[in-house]
């Protein structure tokens, strides 16, 4: 199953997007439901901070997409529709479950947000690679989930702003206050 929109070109989503619009087969659908459904796992599961839900919120977005094929709007970023899609779901399982959380990404749990290295990473060595995930770990709710949703899913600021219904300045602050904090951390664990 891919880990990032690095492992198929975002065309490939938008292919089977367009496949299913055009009344495609379960095949399309299980593809599609394959390419997406890791991903927006993890970022249901920050935003619920529990693994049940989530599953559930996933599931209740790729269902209400392949009922709704036929009827399904042509988008340019599927990607970013998908997210958009299971961040109000699971809005609205919050709601409905009156759980009342002020802001669900300032209490991510971090072992809910794992840092998948990237292809570059690899050549890491493990030691490196676990120095980066516990720094990872270590940044508050919201800059993990905006540093993950870019540098590991590849959405643009402007996507990532409008999954998460934020402005654009932002996501910008949030991914200089990451990078900053994942320096200092990196710098002191070399030292």
């Amino acid at each position: 199953m891919p880990k990032s929109n690095r492992d198929f070109p975002d065309d490939y989503g938008k292919e089977l997007w367009e496949e299913m619009r055009a009344g495609g087969d379960q095949s399309v659908f299980a593809n599609f439901y394959h390419h997406y459904a890791s991903r927006l796992f993890h970022f249901a599961c920050t935003l619920l901070g529990a693994r049940e839900p989530a599953e559930e919120v996933v599931n209740d977005v790729m269902l209400w997409t392949w009922k709704n094929r036929h009827t399904l709007p042509a988008v340019e970023k599927v990607s970013v529709y998908l997210y958009t899609a299971t961040r109000n779901t699971a809005y609205n399982y919050l709601k409905k479950n009156a759980r009342n959380a002020t802001d669900p990404l300032d209490d991510v749990q971090p072992e809910l947000l794992q840092f998948s290295p990237s292809p570059e990473q690899l050549h890491l060595s493990s030691e490196a690679i676990r120095k980066i995930e516990q720094a990872v770990s270590a940044l508050p709710g919201r800059c993990r989930l905006v540093f993950k949703l870019i540098r590991e899913d590849g959405l643009k600021y402007r996507e990532v702003a409008d999954v998460l219904d934020i402005s654009v300045k932002t996501v910008e602050a949030q991914m200089a206050i990451a990078i900053k904090k994942l320096h200092e951390q990196l710098q002191d664990k070399n030292n």
